[in-house]
């Protein structure tokens, strides 16, 4: 379990992947860090902001050629499961791939890694 008042803070700019449902996403990761950014959330009657944990995926430019080259990862499952994994060696030369089942906060996430993006 992730205590998110145990979390660092992570600086901005904060680059916040928006997933698209039933499309895997690729990156090539060269490093990661697990903290905290404040957001503010967009539902009606929702706090003004909001501290929430964060996987930031730092990639290869090939994957984000644009400054930051990095990914910020917000989904709680999806930062859960991140976590865990990540604490394992980076497979070199090998993408994360993350895919999404369905829009919306139900969503689940399947992580797996895999040689190239098709």
């Amino acid at each position: 379990m992730i205590e998110i008042e145990k979390l660092k803070p992570l600086s901005p700019p904060y680059e916040i992947f928006e997933f698209v449902p039933c499309q895997p996403a690729y990156f090539r990761i060269t490093q990661y860090e697990v903290g905290k950014i404040t957001i503010t959330p967009r539902w009606p009657g929702a706090p003004p902001t909001k501290e929430i944990a964060c996987v930031r995926l730092h990639v290869d430019p090939s994957t984000k050629p644009y400054f930051p080259h990095y990914w910020d990862i917000t989904p709680s499952r999806l930062v859960h499961q991140l976590a865990g994994l990540l604490t394992t060696e980076l497979p070199p030369g090998m993408y994360l791939r993350i895919h999404r089942d369905i829009p919306g906060p139900r969503a689940h996430f399947s992580v797996s890694w895999a040689e190239r993006p098709p």
